[in-house]
């Protein structure tokens, strides 16, 4: 029956001095970080797509298609990222130097590629919100085509890393033009909501102020992420050396696709909250005519639900700024407001009496 090791027999720390520092500690250990905040993110992702599909149900088959095919391809990505740090720290234990000849390996070739198409996906939902938001399709090709390109480059990259073992630029370019996307969408989203906030009622103006912080709020996280790794890029050079520059850059490469799907559900889960403020305010849909505007509630049940329109982006309705004239009644034009009432009532039943009085006028 073994024993558990003596004191003296434990191996020491690895230290700086060991050969194998670099790449136990800034390789090895970039992967699990970057893997055990891949499967916290992906948690929170779960929980924003269950309230999804509880809260509006009455979404577009599309679109809840779109959300449930985002959600597969983070789990591929979950998986996948688990899968490399399982294989560099637990099939490899014994030969870390190995671990090196992984990055020819599949499992790590498809991560700069999944990677950049679930970040097309979502800049793809942000171009269409603006293309509903600007009515104008010119507005958008060009952002098409540059988020084409940064795909193409990480699929370049990915090519460039399995038959050389090294990076290239571009994947400069593949991370340029993934920033420049996301600029250029939030700068444009922008300018056509304060836009339309000037020529908005006053109550319009607060709600459009709300979406104006959403779409900054879900480009931050994505958008500096990927401005680092840039710069890690520049850095760390070509060559896959361990070093921190390229630890953090494979923390990024696994995180930054699961924070692009969760900031896309965190802008369909605010529409609820924004149109409560909606509601709150008397503010009504602006596209809705006669019938109630979505996100309103509907009590059944005991209990209050949520249900939302067939559209669901919540900028499209802001497009014209086609929004629905208020009365406000206030103490002092309830005066004027109540005599005019009774004017209206005093002609009515003076046309009536006089048509009464004609009829019997023309009998006799």
């Amino acid at each position: 029956m073994s024993s558990l090791p003596l004191e003296g027999n434990v191996l020491p720390a690895l230290s700086r001095d060991d050969p194998l520092f670099g790449l136990i500690y800034y390789v090895i250990g970039g992967w699990f970080i970057g893997s055990s905040l891949v499967l916290l993110l992906e948690g929170l992702l779960i929980a924003q797509v269950s309230n999804y599909y509880s809260w509006y149900q009455e979404d577009s088959l599309q679109m809840k298609l779109a959300v449930a095919f985002l959600f597969l391809l983070t789990v591929l990505k979950s998986i996948q990222s688990f899968a490399i740090t399982w294989i560099n720290s637990i099939l490899y234990m014994r030969d870390p130097a190995g671990t090196i000849a992984l990055n020819k390996a599949w499992h790590q070739i498809v991560n700069i590629p999944l990677g950049s198409f679930i970040g097309l996906f979502v800049q793809s939902y942000y171009a269409y919100r603006l293309y509903k938001l600007s009515k104008r399709w010119f507005y958008v090709a060009p952002l098409i085509a540059v988020m084409i390109l940064g795909f193409v480059t990480a699929v370049i990259t990915a090519s460039v890393i399995a038959k050389s073992g090294k990076s290239s630029d571009w994947f400069a370019i593949h991370l340029s033009s993934t920033f420049a996307t996301d600029v250029l969408i939030t700068g444009a989203s922008m300018f056509f909501l304060i836009k339309a906030r000037q020529k908005a009622l006053s109550h319009t103006r607060k709600l459009i102020s709300g979406i104006i912080k959403v779409c900054c709020q879900t480009a931050l996280p994505a958008t500096t992420a990927t401005l680092l790794q840039l710069v890690c890029s520049r850095i760390g050079g070509k060559t896959l050396k361990p070093q921190a520059t390229n630890a953090i850059i494979l923390v990024l490469l696994d995180s930054v696709p699961i924070i692009y799907a969760n900031c896309m559900l965190y802008i369909l889960n605010t529409r609820r909250s924004l149109r409560s403020a909606e509601t709150s305010a008397g503010i009504g849909n602006s596209n809705t005519g006669n019938n109630p505007p979505s996100g309103t509630r509907s009590r059944g049940g005991g209990a209050s639900q949520w249900r939302s329109g067939a559209s669901p982006v919540e900028l499209s309705s802001l497009g014209g700024v086609q929004v629905h004239r208020q009365i406000e009644t206030t103490g002092a034009e309830s005066g004027p407001a109540i005599l005019y009432i009774l004017l209206q009532i005093h002609l009515l039943y003076s046309r009536i009496l006089y048509n009464h009085t004609e009829k019997n006028t023309c009998t006799l």
